[in-house]
């Protein structure tokens, strides 16, 4: 018991620590992006990654991780369609063991792919940086990190057809940039 409590823990601390290493990925996004684009233009810049990432976080919340991870699919191609998180993991389920027994935080789980999400939106950000208006840009920021990223991330992560088919996907990587560069 103690065992299993400590590796919950533990596996949680994890999903934290990698969600602020990511976290700072848009620090560095930014940073890249500014001293891409002409000076009259990095206020701009900076502002956009700042406004993304905080869109990108509340419409992950509203919406994005329960079409990414939904409690009653349509399909293996179609999500579900629910509305904010659910409650955490118990501690019962957590203690209970077994192959469907949870290891870490379902929280923790949200922090560290809405992070992601945004990181994905951030991708798009430099592409079409000096190449957009702002405002078009936070409105398909908007759609992407609402439908787009958690549809594409349910085909893998959330039980979806390529999960089934057995694609592997390494720390995010056709997911998180084949999302993030297919709308750049």
């Amino acid at each position: 018991m103690l065992a299993t409590e400590i590796a919950y823990a533990l596996d949680t601390f994890y999903f934290l620590m990698c969600a602020a290493l990511v976290m700072w990925m848009a620090a560095g996004f930014a940073m890249l992006e500014s001293g891409l684009v002409r000076s009259k233009n990095t206020v701009e810049i900076l502002n956009k990654n700042a406004l993304l990432y905080g869109i990108a976080c509340i419409v992950y919340l509203a919406v994005g991780y329960n079409i990414m991870y939904p409690a009653n699919p349509v399909s293996s191609v179609i999500p579900g369609l629910d509305f904010l998180l659910g409650a955490d993991n118990t501690t019962e389920a957590v203690l209970a063991g077994g192959d469907d027994a949870p290891y870490y935080s379902s929280m923790a789980d949200f922090i560290f792919q809405a992070v992601f999400a945004a990181a994905t939106m951030s991708i798009v950000s430099g592409a079409v940086a000096e190449r957009m208006r702002l405002w078009p840009f936070l409105i398909f920021a908007i759609v992407m990190v609402a439908v787009i990223y958690p549809v594409e991330g349910y085909w893998k992560w959330g039980g979806g057809f390529l999960d089934q088919l057995g694609f592997q996907d390494f720390a995010g990587s056709v997911v998180v940039h084949m999302a993030g560069a297919s709308a750049a």
